[in-house]
């Protein structure tokens, strides 16, 4: 079956948004084409080496910001299952 043509509006659109840092699948609700299709388009643009390196710094910097929530989250029930055990004994 042959897939249909996406016009070049929808792939600039497309590519403007995963440049922007949008998630894949949003970007593929919003312009009404499936999220192999995204994918299809900006590996086959690709992006420009800063842009990949600013949203690569991006992600980095995110993953740490969850990292420390969540140790943070991890001393607070560490914390709570000492209190718990020092009340049992």
């Amino acid at each position: 079956m042959a897939r249909k043509k996406i016009d070049k509006a929808i792939r600039q659109k497309v590519i403007e948004a995963h440049a922007s840092g949008l998630p894949m699948r949003k970007i593929a609700k919003e312009c009404g084409v499936s999220l192999s299709s995204v994918s299809r388009i900006v590996k086959e643009e690709g992006l420009p080496k800063a842009q990949q390196e600013a949203l690569a710094e991006k992600d980095r910097a995110e993953r740490k910001k969850r990292i420390v929530e969540l140790e943070k989250r991890i001393a607070e029930l560490e914390k709570k299952i000492f209190e718990i055990e020092a009340r049992k004994k």
